[in-house]
């Protein structure tokens, strides 16, 4: 997989448009446009960083394809990929998001107790 490949990955994983990566990054439309086109276009380091930082992709896996593919957000190395990405996704949120995601988990857990028949309290 080379750099184009890994730039249409994050996009496609995210839900992303060319247009959206281009605004999240600060760089246009046509330089992604160019990214996903030719592979001799390098990424520079920090663009690769920014990457990591806004979506949580390691640079080294967006320069070179070195694994692992997200960075560790983790001291726990055996959770899953789409473990880790969730936690990337929480260190995003402000305080009144992280709040909402435990009011529904924890919603979720209370839903799975009365299925079945048991209470913790």
């Amino acid at each position: 997989m080379n750099q184009c490949d890994r730039i249409k990955l994050i996009l496609q994983e995210n839900n992303l448009k060319q247009k959206q990566l281009a605004a999240e990054l600060g760089v246009t439309e046509s330089y992604i446009s160019k990214l996903l086109r030719d592979p001799d276009i390098r990424l520079s380091q920090s663009l690769a960083t920014l990457i990591e930082e806004k979506y949580g992709y390691s640079a080294d896996w967006v320069l070179n394809g070195e694994e692992p593919k997200l960075k560790q957000v983790s001291k726990n190395k055996g959770l899953s990929e789409l473990h880790q990405k969730a936690l990337t996704q929480l260190e995003k949120m402000n305080h009144e998001q992280v709040k909402a995601v435990l009011a529904f988990l924890n919603s979720l857990d209370d839903i799975e107790k009365s299925l079945l028949g048991r209470s913790d309290d």
